[in-house]
């Protein structure tokens, strides 16, 4: 016997699905816009405690990756790629109009884009006979008049048509296949369509590191800092170290950066910071070192000042640091195993 978790947050409900041989056999769905990340992983739980199934007797998970919700979208596959990764089981993606399609008819699925835009895909059983896009809604309403024969599948109101429930748990179930599986899950990436970015302005993320993340945040520290990490050492942080605090930021669901921080008493301490070089001078770091602060301030005992050490050649760094109300108080002598010498640097969160 086969069991299967099937997630799906990318718009506006929150569905989740136990599936036996392919077949759903319970769920949890209801509507949760933008509250999905509140309950998903309790859901989770339940839904698994309510079948009398633990988590090590899932044999895959199955999740839509988007178009949808930018943030929606996300929450799901986050799950999903860190619960493949730390059982050891198959993921498979589908896209999130894919299984929208009612099962015998060729289908054309469309999720609200805001911006009086849909996202739009046209699908059979055999998969996408329109590749999943973003059109005006003019253009959505021509082609469905033009098509009278293809089923519209999706919350269709805002285009003034009466919308039919689609069984999106039923399709993820029966998209363990070939076709939609990962091989690599970390290289797993939510897809998003949205074709009206600056194009100087990132769409970036700042939240709790994962262990999806983790090789990435190796590679950045490796290249970055030359860091002397492990994987063990990360993970310590990460998991078990209970004063670590640590960060990642995401630019369209892609590892760029990272912040591992301890707290102690009144102070914190910057460990490690570190931006993939080609996503430096856009912010990233400002991000990260921002979520630190406001975690700082939301202690029960007050966090007074941040210290940290940069290398004394390391000036771009230490020019940063200073932008940010760091102080330079003292060097310390060959800090570093390679015998360089690093700059102690504070800055207080005491305001007057």
């Amino acid at each position: 016997m086969s069991f299967c978790l099937c997630l799906d947050t990318s718009d506006r409900y929150l569905s989740i699905g136990l599936a036996k041989d392919k077949k759903i056999c319970d769920k949890i769905c209801y509507e949760a816009w933008q509250r999905q990340s509140e309950g998903l992983v309790e859901e989770i739980k339940a839904l698994l405690v309510r079948n009398n199934i633990k988590p090590t007797q899932l044999e895959a998970i199955s999740c839509a990756k988007g178009p949808g919700s930018y943030t929606g979208v996300r929450i799901a596959l986050s799950v999903a790629k860190t619960m493949a990764f730390a059982l050891k089981v198959p993921l498979y993606l589908s896209s999130s109009l894919e299984i929208l399609r009612k099962p015998g008819k060729v289908s054309i699925c469309l999720v609200n884009a805001r911006g009086k835009r849909s996202y739009f895909g046209v699908y059979d059983d055999n998969g996408a006979i329109i590749e999943d896009c973003i059109k005006d809604n003019s253009e959505v309403n021509q082609f469905i008049a033009s098509h009278p024969d293809y089923e519209v599948c999706g919350d269709v109101a805002y285009l003034g048509l009466e919308s039919k429930p689609s069984d999106v748990l039923s399709i993820l179930s029966e998209n363990i296949d070939d076709r939609h599986h990962i091989e690599n899950v970390h290289s797993a990436r939510p897809v998003y369509l949205k074709d009206d970015y600056d194009k100087d302005r990132l769409r970036t993320v700042v939240r709790t590191a994962m262990i999806a993340d983790l090789p990435s945040i190796m590679e950045i520290g490796k290249a970055s800092l030359k860091s002397t990490y492990s994987e063990q050492d990360y993970l310590y942080d990460m998991q078990e170290n209970p004063l670590a605090y640590f960060f990642t930021a995401l630019v369209d669901g892609k590892v760029v950066g990272f912040l591992d921080f301890y707290i102690t008493f009144n102070s914190a301490t910057i460990v490690q910071i570190a931006v993939k070089e080609e996503y430096r001078k856009k912010g990233i770091g400002n991000l990260l070192l921002g979520a630190m602060i406001r975690e700082c301030e939301a202690q029960g005992d007050p966090v007074e000042f941040i210290t940290l050490e940069v290398r004394e050649s390391n000036k771009n760094a230490q020019a940063f640091y200073k932008k940010h109300k760091f102080e330079n108080i003292t060097t310390k002598k060959a800090y570093y195993d390679d015998g360089e010498d690093a700059i102690y640097m504070v800055r207080s969160l005491v305001h007057a």
